[in-house]
């Protein structure tokens, strides 16, 4: 009955549970293969705007878990030039489920600083559910307001400068000064009349 009903579930309830899928998914694999590096998951009970609170000897990292774009079954693809990577790039949507307002605006899209770390599940594209890239909060593309993260934001298809498939070392690229690196929409050259 279970499945029947998702089967005949309309698409956003199936992106949504495959969302709930994801993040259990970062639970089951990446958690307990972080422990014997010295990482345990402490999240606290509550409705945060990250998922994870990871901890090792050097503190605490949030992680955000998101799935990687995709529609009628296959993964969304767009050209990586406009977002300057090369050859074509993943997506994924980065905005909390439901919307409301906090008095400063909207509150769907994720702020600056809500979480250190997004995982990006890449199961539409590699059909596992443990593999996620990892990439920081800090370096997204910016949304509407420089302080809003933009609601749908590249991945590369292989680890880059901006992109690692090893939590480890995004915890690494957290703790390091990196100058205000940010990932940022390539502006299209104008052709002259």
């Amino acid at each position: 009955m279970i499945l029947e009903a998702v089967h005949r579930a309309p698409e956003l309830t199936r992106r949504m549970l495959r969302g709930v899928i994801a993040d259990a998914a970062f639970r089951t694999f990446v958690v307990p293969a972080m422990a014997p590096l010295g990482w345990r998951d402490v999240t606290p009970e509550g409705n945060f705007a990250y998922d994870y609170l990871m901890e090792d000897a050097q503190g605490r990292i949030s992680v955000q878990v998101k799935l990687q774009r995709s529609e009628r079954g296959a993964p969304v693809v767009r050209g990586g030039a406009r977002f300057g990577f090369e050859g074509d790039v993943y997506m994924t949507e980065t905005q909390k489920t439901r919307a409301g307002n906090d008095g400063q605006g909207k509150n769907r899209p994720y702020r600056y600083g809500e979480f250190d770390v997004l995982a990006v599940s890449m199961q539409p594209s590699t059909r596992k559910w443990d593999r996620y890239l990892y990439t920081l909060g800090r370096w997204l593309l910016p949304g509407k307001s420089e302080s809003e993260m933009a609601t749908l934001q590249p991945v590369s298809k292989e680890p880059s400068g901006f992109w690692t498939d090893d939590f480890v070392t995004a915890a690494a690229w957290f703790r390091a000064d990196d100058g205000g690196k940010r990932m940022s929409l390539v502006e299209k050259m104008k052709t002259p009349d």
